[in-house]
């Protein structure tokens, strides 16, 4: 054994480790983990099925309102705008079962009023309203878009 100065019987006195750089980003990964959860940030698990059935409708409606406002520039709200555009014409095929020609405005609104009416299967229904609605949320991003950008031509005049 060998001998160490100032320590008796050659024994080496307790020393803690130090941490290596793995555990030093493990402890700051669980602290970073763990900070949220202590301020409220983990979810709530629903205790019945009738809470998750309560919740659903809600978390539905913040999906649908998040489509509102995902274009940046009038131009890309153009081609958002446009490809809903196919998107409902080729649902409104479908619902009306139209094969020759193009699809106007009129068919739209016939496929809407039987949709409204209920004489659409469930699932044609959910396609044209899908449909429908992002034409309606890519229409109001152009206009907001185009009139942000027509203020801002003004202000720089």
């Amino acid at each position: 054994m060998q001998e160490v100065p100032g320590v008796p019987d050659g024994r080496i006195p307790y020393r803690a480790p130090t941490d290596t750089a793995l555990q030093v980003a493990a402890t700051l990964a669980a602290l970073s983990l763990a900070g949220p959860m202590a301020l409220g940030g983990m979810p709530v698990i629903p205790a019945t099925v009738e809470d998750e059935r309560r919740r659903a409708p809600i978390l539905i409606a913040q999906q649908s309102e998040s489509n509102v406002g995902v274009y940046q520039t009038s131009s890309q709200a153009e081609v958002g705008l446009a490809l809903s555009q196919q998107r409902l014409a080729s649902v409104t095929r479908e619902v009306d079962d139209i094969r020759e020609r193009g699809i106007e405005e009129r068919d739209v609104l016939h496929a809407a009023h039987r949709v409204l009416a209920g004489e659409v299967e469930p699932v044609l229904t959910r396609r044209f309203k899908s449909a429908f609605g992002h034409v309606v949320n890519d229409t109001v991003d152009l206009l907001i878009l185009r009139d942000n950008e027509e203020h801002a031509r003004d202000a720089c005049r």
